[in-house]
């Protein structure tokens, strides 16, 4: 599972983080779910909005830019709730209120295994050979 790093320092933000790229993975979000741990978010792309309805906890919503830069953020987001991002917010990741501390301008990666990226979404033509030179 990818883990959220802080560009700026090296640390690990989150340990877990999960994916929702889909639109059934990102219209289910955290509804119905428990409390995650306080090492794990959910981050959701596309997203330039998102609801509360049906969740059991707050959650704190981090609002990011193409280039994983933090935007916005939105503490104590309690059920039953709708949010409008902030301009440029690509993605959100969202995550169990009041365990982690984030900073507007903050940097961000994503860790998945021993391969770091930023998280971008390409798009690739099943059909296409891959060169090997």
């Amino acid at each position: 599972m990818p883990k959220l790093i802080n560009t700026a320092t090296g640390e690990t933000i989150l340990e877990h983080l999960e994916v929702a790229d889909t639109f059934w993975q990102r219209f289910k979000g955290l509804q119905f779910r428990s409390p995650l741990p306080t090492d794990t978010g959910l981050l959701i792309s596309p997203c330039s909005s998102l609801h509360t309805c049906f969740m059991r906890f707050p959650i704190d919503v981090v609002m990011l830019d193409q280039e994983l830069r933090v935007v916005g953020i939105r503490k104590q987001v309690r059920p039953w709730n709708a949010i409008f991002c902030v301009p440029k917010t690509t993605s959100v990741i969202e995550i169990t209120s009041g365990f982690k501390s984030w900073t507007v301008g903050q940097k961000l990666k994503i860790v998945s295994g021993i391969e770091e990226r930023p998280f971008k979404k390409q798009a690739r033509n099943a059909c296409t050979p891959i060169r090997m030179n």
